[in-house]
């Protein structure tokens, strides 16, 4: 979530220097993140509901880490933001606990977002181009669940250990951002690390996948348009992209300043700490509705078509696809 600085003075003058933010615009802050709060806890709600009574949803392996990013997008929504909430709605963080746990939350959720999403973006290559490769019970576990798992507990391990057990002092300044960051932040090299493998190589990662599914997808199409359900992966193919576009889109510039900074240490620290901190919550918070766009097996229930070009008659039967097909009535001719 953080971008590099390649020194602790920095970090220092950037998050004690804090005189470029004023109520108001922490006010402004505080009502948009919360109505979208609320609006994306509804949806997030809406979707469990859904995946519990429809055991189709959850039991399709493409439908597994799209689920899980929702799950995690919902953690988020309800552990790291409410402390940003409150840090915006009384202008600082309450005591040090509050502290440690604001950096833990945001931080973690964050590098578990990303990387569960980047698993995601290879996987969708496995299902789409090599699907043998899950279809028995051992492939499935070694080749989905296991690295899943990876994906969701390594970063939270991490930082676990990073936050709560790192042989040093913490020194919080409660109405700074993220109370300053832990004192592990002042070892650059732990900060360069946690940037590259939290921040450019996961980013960089899913940018790659998705556009090297792209033209895969074309590629194959046309030369074996023929032997490969087209209308399926269309739908598998859409799914990844439009989720994955949300994290290319609100971490990329994250990225981008920290590549900037290594040569200009101070270069948009105020625009990163006024405005970016806050902008990349919106990731969390709309990943919901855009999953909800894609399950279109919620979509098309109770749909009924008619066909314009059939003649309307008094009775129709509906089958159970839904479609409204045209009973013919035969007029009974009376012998002469």
């Amino acid at each position: 979530m953080d971008s590099y600085n390649n020194s602790a003075e920095i970090i220092n003058v950037s998050y004690k220097d804090i005189s470029f933010e004023t109520n108001i615009a922490n006010l402004i802050k505080f009502v948009i993140l919360l109505i979208f709060q609320l609006l994306s806890i509804c949806c997030s709600l809406f979707l469990f509901f859904h995946l519990i009574t429809k055991p189709k949803l959850h039991r399709s392996l493409r439908n597994h880490t799209i689920i899980t990013l929702v799950i995690i997008s919902f953690f988020q929504t309800i552990s790291d933001l409410p402390l940003t909430l409150e840090y915006l709605r009384i202008g600082q963080a309450s005591s040090s606990v509050f502290c440690l746990l604001w950096n833990f939350f945001a931080l973690s959720n964050y590098a578990v977002g990303v990387w569960v999403m980047t698993w995601a973006s290879l996987e969708r290559h496995f299902l789409i181009f090599h699907a043998g490769l899950m279809n028995t019970t051992r492939r499935k576990i070694f080749f989905h669940y296991i690295p899943l798992f990876i994906s969701l507990f390594i970063p939270w391990m991490y930082y676990i250990v990073m936050i709560f057990f790192y042989p040093c002092t913490n020194t919080f300044y409660l109405s700074a951002l993220f109370c300053g960051w832990c004192c592990y932040a002042y070892n650059d090299a732990l900060v360069m690390f946690n940037w590259l493998m939290y921040g450019v190589l996961p980013v960089c990662l899913i940018t790659i996948l998705n556009l090297w599914l792209i033209i895969r997808v074309v590629l194959q199409k046309r030369h074996v348009q023929q032997q490969i359900n087209w209308r399926q992966h269309r739908r598998m193919t859409v799914q990844l992209l439009s989720v994955s576009c949300l994290y290319i889109f609100f971490d990329e510039p994250a990225v981008i300043i920290g590549i900037i900074r290594l040569g200009v240490p101070t270069f948009a620290v105020d625009i990163q700490i006024l405005y970016l901190y806050y902008i990349v919550y919106f990731l969390p918070l709309l990943v919901p509705f855009v999953c909800l766009a894609n399950f279109r097996e919620l979509w098309n229930k109770n749909r009924v078509q008619v066909n314009p070009l059939m003649p309307l008659t008094r009775t129709h039967t509906v089958r159970r696809t839904g479609i409204v097909k045209p009973t013919t009535c035969v007029a009974q001719t009376s012998k002469v």
